[in-house]
């Protein structure tokens, strides 16, 4: 397969990309086999029917796990690697990472692997000559320009690695990995630079496990599963769908999936309406209680029935039935799970007991869950997590982690409740909480990703921009003609 240069507004356009690779048990049955002309290996196919176009001026993100076939399709898309079926469609200039190094010699120094790398990428001498400062700038290694390559850190490596192939100026970047290693001070110069590339309408393909990143600098995500594009969409939902396949029962799911490349927008609006209507009915039943005013401590669990009680049984419950508003139940969550036990309902209540769907910033709430076994369960664990509107993580708590007692094993049918306090430190905006259950293995039994939204009014005393709230005070401004910094 050869790459193509293409006319429109892709800058890259995959069409139906795979690649087999041949297998031998012994370096001998490659001989026979060109001897014989009989079959002696068998196939792996590394990738199949990959499909997807690069717009200018967007970052996508690619996702999977170990052996998925990330890498193999950045290298043929970098031209570096062939493929067996379909075809890749270029436009401009292409700069690839692909690992730490790519294009350097160990044994050169850095100041001759500048110029190495830089030629490897198509530039000329005397245009590596004119960015060579700019080059040894943003890789900040100065005092070592004239040192050999593997002498270099870790991080070293990846600063002079990317820094070679980001000053090509190419239209189209790939990445593998490279902005995982490094410091966190190189990092932000590395995000930096890509978000600069996509101002200036330059087309970036990323491979990242980390998911804060990729929600964090990408329009959009692939996720890749045994050669295959398995969820195609906003990053966000995507890296739901990843965290259930690192962490998930794949046969036992709770609530159908979004299928996000197949199914259309107003299919999808349909399948989260039935899921929210299902959930409320069986909630309609008055077994779910109604949220006492709490006494101030940071976590109170208790049961909503005794270990003998019918579960929809209303006599049975001490307090009136509260039907949790259609508001919680947020139409983009995902969920997973064995379903041992499953979380309810989600809600947010004031410090009177009262559920809100609004907040303000610093102020105190609750936030409560109502737990059902559905089998019967050991210890669990409850933990839950913050996110933007992006699908980066703000902040997380579990039980296990802060040291709590987990709650108690519990029978088929028992419920218990979850009210956890917390100061709504963050700035005006959209925000989702997650919830989750799990054993104290940390195996899943319920996780509703995204389940509930918090829309918190900020204070005019901060920026508008801001994403939490650290509550600064002013204490002095003065001339410091007697102090010393």
């Amino acid at each position: 397969m050869e790459q193509t240069k293409i006319g429109g507004s892709a800058a890259v356009r995959v069409s139906g990309l795979g690649k087999t690779y041949r297998v031998w048990r012994r370096p001998s049955d490659m001989l026979l086999e060109a001897l014989t002309f009989g079959r002696r290996h068998s196939e792996f196919q590394a990738l199949a029917d990959i499909s997807f176009e690069l717009p200018p001026g967007s970052v996508t993100g690619i996702m999977g796990r170990n052996g998925a076939g990330k890498s193999t399709l950045l290298r043929i898309v970098a031209g570096t690697l062939d493929a067996t079926a379909g075809s890749v469609e270029v436009k401009g200039r292409i700069a690839a990472i692909l690992e730490l190094g790519t294009g350097f010699s160990p044994d050169y120094t850095a100041r001759e692997n500048i110029f190495l790398g830089g030629m490897c990428l198509g530039l000329k001498y005397s245009d590596i000559r004119k960015r060579f400062d700019e080059i040894v700038a943003f890789a900040e290694v100065g005092d070592f320009i004239d040192q050999p390559f593997r002498t270099f850190s870790s991080g070293m490596q990846a600063r002079l690695t990317f820094a070679v192939a980001t000053c090509v100026d190419p239209n189209i970047l790939i990445i593998d990995e490279a902005l995982a290693v490094g410091d966190a001070r190189f990092q932000v110069k590395s995000f930096d630079r890509v978000r600069e590339f996509k101002r200036r309408g330059k087309a970036i393909l990323l491979v990242s496990h980390d998911t804060n990143q990729i929600a964090t600098i990408c329009d959009r995500a692939l996720l890749l599963e045994k050669g295959r594009i398995i969820a195609d969409g906003p990053p966000q939902k995507v890296s739901n769908i990843y965290h259930e396949m690192l962490f998930g029962t794949p046969q036992a799911v709770l609530a159908p999936r979004d299928q996000i490349s197949t199914i259309p927008v107003a299919e999808r609006s349909q399948l989260g309406e039935r899921t929210e209507q299902a959930e409320i009915k069986e909630l309609d039943d008055g077994s779910v209680p109604r949220l006492p005013p709490t006494n101030g401590s940071a976590l109170d669990t208790s049961s909503a029935a005794s270990r003998d009680s019918t579960p929809t049984a209303a006599s049975s419950i001490d307090e009136p039935a509260l039907v949790p508003a259609r508001a919680e139940l947020h139409p983009q969550e995902h969920r997973y799970g064995d379903g041992a036990a499953i979380i309810e309902a989600i809600a947010v209540t004031d410090e009177n007991g009262q559920p809100v769907n609004r907040m303000q910033s610093l102020g105190i709430y609750n936030l409560v869950c109502w737990v059902k076994a559905k089998v019967d369960v050991g210890p669990l664990i409850f933990g839950w997590l913050v996110r933007d509107k992006r699908g980066l993580d703000l902040f997380g708590w579990d039980m296990q982690t802060a040291k709590c007692e987990p709650v108690p094993p519990m029978r088929a049918n028992d419920r218990f409740k979850v009210v956890v306090r917390f100061q709504a430190n963050l700035g005006a905006g959209s925000f989702f909480i997650t919830a989750a259950l799990a054993d104290t293995n940390k195996h899943k039994h319920d996780v509703r990703y995204e389940a509930l939204e918090m829309l918190i009014e900020g204070s005019p005393e901060i920026y508008e921009t801001s994403l939490i709230n650290l509550m600064p005070k002013l204490l002095k401004v003065s001339a410091a003609v007697d102090e010393t910094p």
